[in-house]
Order: structure tokens, then C-alpha cells, then sequence
């Protein structure tokens, strides 16, 4: 039988099963809630052992992506999504005022809603 002689591929596989194992069950499993409120909902996502530097959110069109990565401490090529949710916002969130925050190990994602959504507004009925 032949042992790999070569350290420095020893150390990269190692880090590989590493990760890898990590990814099987040494992580516990992200826990996601969903708040409504009067002028607008919040997105909460809470990953035990998730730097904040990990997660990311995505918003394109009135879709909103949520995601973790996890990155090998010593090669920054190599990186597993830990976590992705998609989340459809429905026609009464103003996108353009959506924010994320981390504090006090959560990812908060608020959504407001457009002002019209909140209080209704009368439309003046013009005579022609």
C-alpha cells in the first residue's frame, strides 16, 4: 500500500473533509421567522455559529434571497452555501426601504410597507 507522501495536498484534503464534515452535522440548523406588523414585517434568521460576515441578502425584481456562506479558513476558493431561503415580497413591501441588520445573533431583515398599503388614500374622481 502506498501512503501520499506529499504534505501539502494531505493538508488541503484535510481541510475539504473538514469542512465537509462540518457541513453533515456540526453546524445546527438555521431557525427562520417571519413577524408581520402594521407598517411592515421582519424577516428574522438566527444560525448558531454563523459569522455575520457570512450571511448575505439578495433582492432582485420581488424576490428576496437570504444566504449564508461557509468559507474555509485557509483557501478563500473554497466556499458551501450554508443556508438559502427565497423569500416572493408581495406587492405592499417598498423595496427601496428594505435594510438588514445583525445584532444579538440574528439577522433581521425589515420590510416596510409603502405608506398607501398602511393608510388608505382617497383618489379624486375628476370630471371630464
Amino acid at each position: 500500500m502506498k501512503l501520499i507522501k506529499d504534505r501539502e495536498f494531505l493538508r488541503s484534503i484535510a481541510n475539504q473533509i473538514n469542512l465537509f464534515n462540518t457541513i453533515g452535522g456540526g453546524i445546527s440548523e438555521t431557525y427562520v421567522d417571519i413577524k408581520k406588523y402594521k407598517k411592515g414585517a421582519v424577516i428574522q434568521v438566527w444560525a448558531a455559529g454563523v459569522n455575520p460576515e457570512a450571511f448575505k441578502v439578495v433582492l432582485q425584481n420581488n424576490q428576496l434571497t437570504i444566504f449564508s456562506l461557509l468559507q474555509n479558513q485557509n483557501s478563500a476558493d473554497l466556499t458551501v452555501p450554508m443556508f438559502t431561503q427565497v423569500f416572493l415580497l408581495p406587492p405592499q413591501v417598498d423595496i427601496s426601504r428594505i435594510e438588514a441588520v445583525y445584532e444579538e445573533g440574528q439577522l433581521h431583515v425589515k420590510l416596510p410597507y409603502h405608506d398607501a398599503a398602511i393608510r388608505p388614500k382617497e383618489i379624486e374622481i375628476k370630471q371630464l
